[in-house]
């Protein structure tokens, strides 16, 4: 039986083979893609740039619902192909789209990698973007050791590194990138799907249940680095009132240094 990762991978190969134009005038280019959670995100085909962990492969939300429908695969892939073509492009696109947001509203951020993950364009743009908008708060989440670097110590560039039980040691890769931990580093957990956790793993700063759901896990109600998505059923901007993982909370959860 294919998993969702591969169903997902089959569907993208499909649009892939139909291709992307990319945009002659980046003054029309929208990269952004808006979501009741987390608000506004940059996303690329999680078939393409993701290295999942059995874990991830098996809980990511990406590969279910409407992020995985034609137009939404669509807008990835064309994503990803203007970023490996023309970084600066594509980050002068981003730029001309979050100034007046920013300008609009003061708690503005963004979210990079809604979906997928860094490849070195990638990183050039974010780089490039982070030059122009010092004052912007950009969420960056990875699962890739060797992306990290170049991010390190970026001020309002806040690396969100994912973990799982299937994935521990890249904790380690992380942090033998340099002497001392990035100050702009942090990492959470993802649980797998029935999971059941007697205590939060060392190093943890924010930990996310599949779907939400803490069942099995109530003595983890009241842990600082729940996320409260997991508290709630009204998901509605949680991200933008919570702020944990993009203003430097997150690197002061008490189960972070162990």
């Amino acid at each position: 039986m294919k998993t969702n990762f591969q169903k997902i991978a089959k569907k993208f190969d499909v649009i892939k083979s139909i291709g992307a134009s990319i945009p002659e005038d980046m003054a029309k280019f929208d990269p952004l893609s808006v979501n009741k959670v987390t608000g506004a995100s940059v996303n690329f085909p999680v078939s393409e740039t993701c290295q999942p962990s059995k874990v991830c492969a098996n809980t990511c939300y990406a590969l279910k619902g409407p992020i995985t429908w034609p137009a939404a695969l669509k807008k990835q892939n064309l994503n990803m192909m203007t970023c490996l073509s023309n970084p600066k492009g594509f980050a002068d696109a981003v730029i001309a789209r979050c100034r007046p947001k920013m300008a609009r509203d003061k708690a503005f951020f963004l979210r990079w990698n809604g979906l997928g993950d860094l490849f070195d364009e990638a990183v050039d743009a974010l780089l490039l973007i982070n030059k122009s908008l010092p004052d912007l708060p950009i969420w960056v989440v990875t699962r890739k050791p060797e992306q990290v670097g170049r991010l390190a110590g970026a001020k309002n560039i806040w690396i969100h590194f994912s973990l799982d039980r299937a994935s521990m040691a890249r904790r380690e890769q992380v942090l033998a990138l340099s002497k001392t931990r990035p100050e702009n580093l942090f990492f959470s957990y993802q649980a797998d799907k029935g999971e059941i956790l007697s205590e939060v793993p060392p190093g943890i700063s924010v930990l996310f249940f599949d779907g939400y759901k803490i069942l099995g896990n109530d003595g983890l109600m009241q842990h600082p680095a729940l996320c409260p998505l997991n508290l709630t059923e009204d998901i509605t901007s949680t991200c933008r009132t919570c702020r944990r993982c993009f203003n430097g909370d997150a690197l002061t959860t008490a189960v972070l240094e162990n």
